[in-house]
């Protein structure tokens, strides 16, 4: 077995140097995340909802790009952040 010999630390040191490390890396990935509000997916019937529409329309805007699907298996989604905020701004 490998053994490793460290001078001038102390037990107490390396741990404390070993946790100071690791919660500073978790804080990093931690800030790197997104909200999952931010990126909220929405179902076609969710949309069509929000904007008092009909589905035929929704696969209408579909198709002329106003709006941008997303695929997950074969169910589409929409983000909410990619949404306008209102209906005019689609017309």
């Amino acid at each position: 077995m490998n053994q490793i010999f460290l001078q001038n630390f102390t037990k107490e040191e390396l741990v404390d140097d070993i946790k100071n490390s690791i919660f500073s890396e978790i804080k990093t990935i931690i800030g790197k995340t997104t909200h999952p509000n931010d990126d909220r997916l929405l179902t076609r019937k969710e949309v069509c909802e929000q904007f008092k529409i009909h589905i035929s329309t929704l696969n209408r805007w579909i198709k002329s790009e106003i709006l941008k699907p997303h695929y997950i298996g074969n169910r589409v989604y929409f983000k909410e952040s990619e949404l306008p905020i209102t209906k005019k701004n689609l017309i």
